[in-house]
């Protein structure tokens, strides 16, 4: 599972309960998407519920993060691959594999944060995921000084899943 995804299945999900409009990734904390879907019709918040989609309904608006669960699956099937010290992405291959150094481990608020965070950037433009390593790495130092190591591997499948995409499409 990778951003794009996440996005398709909390979109699906949020047809098949009826809703109807945008969705967007929110820039930056608190939930992952929005939508307008209430504003055209009532939504049946028990078929994005049953698929572990979180919600919060303000003012005409849908807020969507996906839980636990959904979040997991962003570290299975990874294919780990060697550093390459001469790549133009070097930055988030050498992140990619000091976080696919640690175990899936139940998450914490801030290693669910780290793994939302990781799926905003990656949903960004090349350039802008590049530049973006620096937060992710001042994020997970914190986490490491606090002892908390959860969600630093599912982050780091995230960004090998975006090195392979890079990849194929070079």
């Amino acid at each position: 599972m990778n951003a794009k995804g996440i996005r398709q299945l909390a979109r699906e999900r949020l047809l098949a309960a009826g809703g109807r409009g945008f969705m967007r990734f929110l820039p930056a904390g608190g939930e992952l998407f929005v939508s307008d879907a209430p504003r055209h019709g009532a939504v049946k918040s028990d078929v994005l519920a049953a698929a572990d989609f979180l919600l919060r309904e303000k003012e005409g608006l849908l807020y969507i993060t996906p839980g636990d669960s959904l979040l997991r699956l962003c570290g299975e099937n990874v294919q780990k691959q060697p550093v390459q010290w001469d790549a133009d992405d070097m930055p988030v291959r050498t992140l990619a594999a000091r976080f696919l150094r640690e175990q899936p481990l139940p998450l914490t608020d801030d290693g669910r944060q780290m793994i939302l965070e990781t799926l905003r950037l990656l949903w960004q433009d090349d350039r802008h995921v590049e530049l973006g390593m620096g937060g992710l790495r001042a994020r997970a130092a914190v986490m490491l000084r606090k002892g908390d190591r959860s969600g630093l591997f599912e982050a780091g499948a995230l960004l090998e899943d975006w090195i392979s995409e890079r990849s194929r499409r070079q």
